[in-house]
């Protein structure tokens, strides 16, 4: 396994470009699929603004990324120290509903669900909320002749 890449950020959304730049820059290294790592960019993307808006509200605070590579697939954690949130727990948004009427989030998680072959969620033994997307990588390119 390649050693694990971090970006530490402040939660604000204008550090997100940051975090997109950081996702795509250490997934190149890790791995040639331009497709999963497309899809990891956009849903960490996605991930990391929830924290801000939900976990944190908008008030300051440490966001972590760190990527890994593992048997075939890209591993992206994001902590934070917002106050304790599962988002695999979360419903899948009711699309009958009026928008005005839907739980906020939801559409965030159905995304990131979409964009990743798996979610994992955990509190830490330091109280931090610890995401994990896990996205498969098709390793055999050089077979598609």
């Amino acid at each position: 396994m390649k050693p694990a890449a971090t970006l530490t950020i402040e939660a604000d959304v204008s550090q997100l470009s940051r975090v997109r730049q950081f996702v795509g820059e250490t997934a190149s290294s890790l791995t040639p699929d331009a497709d999963a790592i497309e899809d990891l960019i956009l849903a960490l993307d996605e991930a990391v603004t929830n924290v801000i808006v939900h976990g944190y509200q908008d008030s300051p605070g440490p966001v972590g990324v760190t990527m890994s590579f593992q048997s075939g697939a890209l591993i992206a954690s994001v902590c934070d120290r917002a106050p304790p949130y599962d988002p695999t727990t979360t419903p899948e948004p009711d699309m009958g509903l009026p928008l005005e009427q839907r739980r906020p989030g939801g559409f965030g998680v159905l995304l990131i669900r979409h964009l990743t072959d798996e979610i994992r969620y955990r509190r830490t033994p330091d109280g931090e909320n610890e995401l994990t997307l896990i996205k498969k990588t098709e390793m055999h390119h050089e077979h598609d002749h």
